[in-house]
């Protein structure tokens, strides 16, 4: 009878629990990148005196 009354209910309460799960295995995998980057002891610096967009690759000396 419930059924009948509301129809999407009950796809709609899978799409949430699907929602919820997914952000949690989001939030996980963040952490995790988050946690590798900070044991790889390596830091990130904005560069500096280096042209990152030019007209043409040639010009620059490296790809980096």
């Amino acid at each position: 009878m419930g059924n009948l009354l509301n129809p999407g209910k009950a796809a709609a309460k899978a799409a949430e629990e699907q929602r919820a799960t997914q952000a949690v295995a989001n939030d996980r995998q963040l952490a995790e990148l988050r946690n590798q980057d900070a044991n790889s002891g390596a830091t990130r610096r904005n560069p500096r005196g280096r042209r990152l967009f030019v007209g043409d690759a040639a010009s620059k000396s490296d790809l980096s």
